[in-house]
């Protein structure tokens, strides 16, 4: 009986054992679909509303660059003007992609168009060609790439998301060269502009 027993308490044991390993893995797998379905399930984390409206003008800004960019590509007289502008509609597309991908990833949605005040700004300069449109257009873009670049300084100071620090770090020694480039051209396109205007001395004498 001894023998008996012995071998049943054995036999019962290895039931136990058996049963307690499968209740683990059980466990295991539970606990793994659960994470799984918790990190599909995750929605992304929102920006918060100072950043947002960064990003919203940004995005604004970036699509006039781009726009304008393409003008100066066909109207202007200036080599520079037309060099220059061929530089916005590189750089700012490819911002602008960025930002794309940084507002998708975390559930923003940006505008595809050209805002009112842009639109205005694209039709007025589409009015203008020549040196007209040179001077016009680089004074619009001094004054675009100051701002932008204070904007940029000003939400590096106060955003505290990974991502939009990221953004910010990457674009603006971009935009601090456009401002350069837009300083140094501006007042070369004006003196251009203004020789072009001044009547030759020919002319003066037949008055």
């Amino acid at each position: 009986m001894d023998k008996i027993d012995k071998l049943v308490f054995r036999i019962a044991l290895g039931f136990v054992v058996v049963g307690l390993l499968l209740a683990i893995v059980s466990t295991q797998r539970t606990n793994a679909g659960t994470e799984e379905s918790a990190s599909a399930g995750k929605t992304p984390s929102a920006i918060n509303s100072t950043d947002q409206q960064f990003v919203r003008r940004v995005a604004a800004s970036a699509l006039m660059d781009v726009e304008l960019g393409k003008l100066a590509t066909k109207k202007a007289l200036s080599n520079d003007v037309r060099t220059y502008g061929q530089q916005m509609v590189d750089d700012h597309s490819k911002a602008s992609d960025h930002l794309r991908q940084l507002a998708a990833k975390r559930g923003m949605t940006l505008a595809p168009k050209l805002p009112n005040g842009a639109l205005a700004t694209r039709n007025r300069l589409n009015g203008f060609s020549g040196d007209q449109f040179d001077a016009a257009y680089m004074e619009e873009m001094l004054k675009d790439h100051k701002q932008d670049v204070e904007d940029f300084h000003r939400e590096s100071k106060v955003t505290n998301d990974p991502d939009i620090r990221g953004f910010v770090t990457e674009t603006l020694p971009i935009l601090e060269d456009h401002l350069k480039k837009a300083e140094a051209i501006a007042p070369a396109v004006k003196v251009q502009r203004s020789a072009l205007q001044k009547p030759s001395a020919a002319k003066l004498k037949l008055r």
